[in-house]
């Protein structure tokens, strides 16, 4: 998924940098779809990627539980030690920090969630 993903944000004229920062944010997305949606079980996951002159959007569908990464607080407290931290959670600060926008909504039984990336002008 991610190596189709990558060949979309090239083929959009994205920057090498800023591909890197969205396949991150897209593979911490969908690993949150796959392990804490679906529980690891099959599941479907709709994925498109659109371009304009402005903007590149990666949409990432899904039809597990309703769950708004958005909402989530988000801790990360930088001088705490690896033992001190707990596990996981740092996803969704990745979204955050590397995409330019994160969208949610809830269409009936399916998850939308929409990372944006501006192109630099």
């Amino acid at each position: 998924m991610i190596d189709w993903i990558r060949a979309q944000l090239i083929l959009f004229g994205l920057d090498q940098t800023n591909v890197r920062k969205s396949e991150l944010a897209s593979e911490e997305a969908l690993v949150n779809v796959i392990e804490h949606g679906y529980k690891g079980l099959p599941g479907e996951i709709k994925i498109e990627v659109i371009g304009s002159e402005r903007e590149i959007r990666i949409v990432i569908q899904d039809r597990g539980p309703a769950f708004n990464p958005l909402k989530q607080q988000v801790g990360f407290d930088p001088s705490a030690t690896l033992e001190e931290r707990e596990i996981g959670g740092l996803g969704i600060l990745f979204m955050r920090q590397y995409m330019d926008d994160v969208l949610y909504s809830r269409n009936g039984d399916t998850n939308i969630l929409t990372l944006i990336k501006h192109k630099p002008n």
